[in-house]
């Protein structure tokens, strides 16, 4: 067997595996990972910002969804008497990923991106640029 036909036949199963777990994870949950992605390439990106380096700026996001995480479930455990410690996990988790990509772009592509903040179309923009 060559290694085309051993990479695709990975891929396939891989892509099988995939599609049966996340259908057992809970909406909740990956509206968690999904904001701790967020924040996390956010808090990461906003360090660099800072002039500090990919790793201090990578502690930065990762601080950014650990506040973010604990604050939401202090909030849920206000309003609605319901602390989960899944729904933290999940955003931790979704925020290495997110600080896990930047950090890594930060280190591949060795310029600096920077956070902006525009007025088009006098519609607020905010975002993140990096110039290759």
């Amino acid at each position: 067997m060559n290694d085309k036909l051993k990479h695709a036949i990975a891929g396939v199963v891989l892509l099988m595996l995939t599609a049966s777990l996340s259908a057992q994870i809970p909406y909740d949950k990956k509206l968690h990972a999904g904001a701790g992605v967020v924040i996390g390439t956010w808090g990461t990106f906003a360090g660099n910002s800072m002039n500090w380096k990919p790793e201090k700026a990578a502690l930065f996001g990762m601080g950014s969804v650990a506040v973010a995480g604990l604050g939401k479930e202090f909030w849920d455990e206000i309003e609605y008497g319901g602390w989960d410690w899944k729904d933290l996990g999940a955003t931790m988790i979704g925020g290495t990923i997110g600080t896990g990509l930047s950090y890594a772009a930060l280190k591949i592509f060795k310029k600096k991106p920077y956070i902006y903040v525009g007025n088009v179309r006098n519609n607020l923009t905010i975002g993140v640029k990096l110039i290759i």
